[in-house]
């Protein structure tokens, strides 16, 4: 009985260290740090903290002919319907279109929008004073499929 739950233990904690890993959302993958979960939301990659204090959204999905900047327009204007402020976006020197937002919890997120091949890349995050490492390892590991 003891060895039957030993090799129970084992197999949870190899299933854990499995998830923490690469996984595969469609059209990239992430490598997802230990400690944080990561789920599917239609064109969405929504990872969290497991313990909730900070999260990583990245969406890829086709442009439709409309450029970074009215992409970036367009979200920010969308982020102030629901939250209560809202920074403009401003275009750095690759082209991407970064702004800052507060949730109606108070909590600062950082945007990050790029076009690229016919599609964007929406990243979101929260929790960047607390879990940036982490966050910016993960950014570091998205790849193309």
């Amino acid at each position: 009985m003891k060895r039957l739950v030993l090799a129970a233990i084992a197999v949870a904690l190899s299933a854990a260290m499995a998830f923490a890993g690469v996984q595969d959302f469609g059209k990239f993958t992430v490598d997802v740090a230990p400690g944080w979960t990561a789920t599917q939301d239609g064109a969405s990659a929504v990872i969290m903290k497991n313990d909730n204090t900070a999260s990583l959204t990245i969406t890829v999905s086709p442009a439709e002919g409309a450029s970074a900047k009215d992409l970036a327009l367009a979200f920010a204007e969308q982020a102030k319907a629901s939250y209560p402020t809202v920074g403009t976006p401003e275009v750095d020197d690759d082209g991407d279109y970064t702004w800052t937002m507060t949730n109606a919890n108070g909590v600062e997120n950082h945007a990050i929008l790029r076009v690229d091949d016919g599609d964007f890349m929406l990243i979101t995050m929260a929790g960047l004073d607390t879990a940036g490492e982490e966050i910016s390892a993960m950014l570091g590991s998205v790849q193309d499929k």
